[in-house]
C-alpha cells in the first residue's frame, strides 16, 4: 500500500482519530474530504480539502466536484471510502465514475435505509437459502409520518422494533407493543431527533423517517466481515451485552463470541449472505444480527468499516488490521489474511455521560482508571472527546475493557473493575448486560 492515495470522505468523530496517523505509517497518502476545516484530521492526512457535502440530495454533483479537485491538484486517486453510513452513497458515485472497486450506488442506497434492506433481502433469498441459514429478514415498513402507524398491513405482527431508517448507532430505536404506543414513539423520536445538529454524526442528513419490522427475542451479535469479489475473505463476530432500554442502547461486548461453532457458522453465513442479498460485495461491512430459536435474524447492514471497540480488539485478539483491509479492497487489491486463532477474551462495557462522566472530569476517578491501564489491568477506548450536551439518548463515550482465557474469570474481573470505578450502579447493573457472556 506504500503510496497509494486513498480519498476518505468525512473525517468522522474523535473515535477515528488513530486511523489517520496508523495510514501514514502503512505508507498510505490520504486524501480527507471533510466540511469541517477545523475538523482534528486535518494536520494528521496527507492532504486536507475542505468542502461542503450535506445536501445529500447534489450527491452526483459533489462526487464530480471531488474528482475534479482532486485530479487539479496532480494527484491521482488509487481508492475511495468513507468510514460513515450516510456517505456511503456519495463514494459509491466517485467509485463508479473511476471504475473503482467498492460499493455501488444501488447498493449505498439500500444498505442506507434499513426499510430497503429488510424488503430486498426478503424478496431476494430464497427459501432454501433461508432454511439452510436461519430467518434472515422480516418484512419492513417504511413510517415517512405518524399517521403511516395507524395503516400497517393486517399482517404486521406485534411487539415490534421502531429504529430511524437511516441512522447510524441505534439512536432512537425502541420495542413497541401497540399502533398506540407505535405512534407515540414516532413523535417523540422524530420530534427530538429532526435535524442533524440534533444529533450530529448519526446521519439525520438524510432525514428521520422511521421503519418497523417484527420484535426477535434472542441474542445480539456483530459479524464483520471482509469481502472481495463476492468471496468471503474473513469474518469475526462480537456478542452484544443486554441492551438498556427504553431506547435500546448498547451496553457491553465479548470478543471471541460465547456461541458454539456451529451457531457461529450460521451467523456468518447469514452476514455473508446478507451483503450480497443487497449487492455488496467488496468491502468490510458490519452486520447485525439475533440469534434467535429459529436461527439468525437480521437488524441491519452497516456499508462499512466498524466502529466502537470493533478495530482495537480485533487488532489485539487476531493481529488485524480491518481498516488496513478496508482501505487496500478500495485500491482493488485483495487481501491475504492469515488463519489465526485466539484463546484471548476480550470483555468490555460502555460508559455514558449521565453516570460515568465522572471518569473524565473528577480527578478521584481519573486517577483510578489511569492507574488501572498503566497496571494493565484495564483497556480504555474513548469515543467522544466530550459530552457537555447530554441526550435522552445517552450515547456512550468509551469502553472500559478487561482480558483473559477464562470467561468466568474474565467476567468476575470485568465486575471488579465496575464496582471499583463505579460503573456498575442501580441504574447500570453490569452483572445484568453480560449475564449471557
Amino acid at each position: 500500500m506504500e503510496g497509494k492515495h486513498v480519498v476518505v470522505i468525512g473525517g468522522g468523530s474523535y473515535r477515528m482519530r488513530p486511523l489517520w496517523p496508523d495510514a501514514e505509517k502503512y505508507g498510505i497518502k490520504v486524501i480527507l474530504v471533510e466540511s469541517d476545516p477545523n475538523h482534528i484530521a486535518r494536520d494528521l492526512v496527507h492532504c486536507f480539502i475542505e468542502y461542503d457535502f450535506s445536501d445529500h440530495t447534489r450527491d452526483q454533483m459533489h462526487a464530480e466536484n471531488i474528482i475534479n479537485t482532486i485530479h487539479g491538484m496532480g494527484m491521482k486517486i488509487d481508492g475511495c471510502l468513507s468510514f460513515l453510513d450516510k456517505l456511503t452513497p456519495l463514494v459509491a458515485l466517485i467509485c463508479e465514475s473511476l471504475e473503482l472497486r467498492g460499493l455501488s450506488y444501488k447498493s449505498a442506497i439500500i444498505a442506507n435505509s434499513k426499510s430497503q434492506t429488510q424488503n430486498v433481502l426478503s424478496m431476494n433469498i430464497n427459501e432454501t437459502e433461508a432454511s439452510n441459514a436461519g430467518v434472515f429478514s422480516s418484512k419492513a415498513v417504511h413510517l415517512r409520518s405518524d399517521s403511516d402507524c395507524d395503516d400497517l398491513p393486517e399482517s404486521f405482527k406485534f411487539p415490534a422494533i421502531l429504529k430511524l431508517d437511516n441512522c447510524a448507532f441505534g439512536i432512537g430505536a425502541c420495542k413497541v407493543k401497540s399502533k398506540e404506543e407505535m405512534k407515540e414513539q414516532y413523535q417523540q423520536i422524530t420530534s427530538s431527533l429532526c435535524t442533524d445538529s440534533a444529533f450530529p454524526g448519526i446521519g439525520l442528513s438524510r432525514g428521520n423517517s422511521m421503519t418497523t419490522f417484527e420484535f426477535h427475542s434472542g441474542t445480539e451479535h456483530n459479524v464483520d466481515v471482509i469481502l472481495y469479489d463476492k468471496t468471503l475473505v474473513w469474518a469475526s463476530i462480537t456478542d452484544s451485552g443486554v441492551v438498556r432500554q427504553p431506547y435500546y442502547i448498547g451496553t457491553a461486548k465479548r470478543l471471541p463470541s460465547f456461541l458454539p461453532d456451529d451457531s457461529r457458522k450460521k451467523l456468518i453465513d447469514a452476514a455473508f449472505k446478507c451483503c450480497l442479498g443487497i449487492g455488496l460485495t467488496d468491502g468490510t461491512f458490519n452486520v447485525e444480527l439475533i440469534m434467535t430459536a429459529n436461527g439468525p435474524k437480521l437488524v441491519e447492514i452497516n456499508p462499512r468499516m466498524c466502529g466502537y471497540v470493533f478495530r482495537d480488539w480485533i487488532m489485539k485478539l487476531y493481529g488485524i488490521d480491518i481498516m488496513l483491509y478496508t482501505m487496500m479492497i478500495s485500491c482493488g487489491i485483495k487481501p491475504e489474511i492469515p488463519k489465526i486463532s485466539t484463546d484471548t477474551i476480550q470483555m468490555g462495557v460502555m460508559v455514558i455521560p449521565s453516570l460515568h462522566g465522572k471518569l473524565l472530569t473528577d480527578d478521584h476517578y481519573k486517577n483510578k482508571l489511569n492507574e488501572m491501564i498503566e497496571c494493565g489491568d484495564v483497556t480504555f477506548l474513548q469515543f467522544l472527546d466530550s459530552f457537555e450536551h447530554l441526550s435522552t439518548y445517552d450515547q456512550p463515550f468509551g469502553n472500559v475493557s478487561v482480558s483473559g482465557t477464562n470467561p468466568i474469570e474474565v467476567k468476575r474481573k470485568l465486575m471488579n473493575i465496575c464496582k471499583a470505578l463505579d460503573i456498575d450502579q442501580n441504574d447500570y447493573q453490569v452483572d445484568n448486560f453480560i449475564r449471557n457472556f
